[in-house]
């Protein structure tokens, strides 16, 4: 894993009232949002520490569980925005990944200079190494006009 990767998974809440067991979940919404709270001080998790209700949320989950919430995971990226998820974690590490392979050049002309990764397939969630095209913003000026 590299060092990005790394700093990514080490923001990720490991011990925090996010994981905990008092937790309410709402929705989604009509913008495809939920909402988690908790039920006893009816206001938003901490994402980095406990509070004195602090009790470590454990669940029996399998593996085909896991392979369902992606798959509803899969469903809803269809239904967000793009912008949005350009935002997600999920996106970050993908793009991390990809300009990694490539050495973070463009496929067109090999320029290191901002470059960036762009959807050319828009299989949000579930995109592989032929759904991306890594572009310096000089080449993606003229690949999206």
């Amino acid at each position: 894993m590299n060092n990005k990767n790394k700093v990514l998974e080490d923001k990720l809440p490991k011990n925090c009232c996010t994981f905990c067991s008092h937790l309410s979940l709402e929705g989604p919404d009509e913008n495809y949002r939920y909402y988690i709270k908790c039920i006893i001080t009816n206001e938003i998790p901490r994402p980095s520490d406990c509070c004195k209700y602090f009790n470590q949320e454990h669940t029996n989950l399998t593996t085909n569980d896991l392979d369902y919430l992606y798959l509803d995971f899969l469903e809803t990226s269809l239904r967000i925005k793009y912008e949005d998820y350009r935002k997600s974690l999920y996106w970050k590490v993908f793009k991390d990944n990809i300009l990694n392979k490539y050495g973070h050049s463009c496929s067109q002309c090999n320029s290191t200079n901002n470059v960036d990764v762009y959807h050319i397939n828009k299989k949000l969630g579930r995109e592989s190494d032929e759904d991306v095209i890594i572009l310096c913003s000089e080449c993606s000026s003229k690949y999206y006009k």
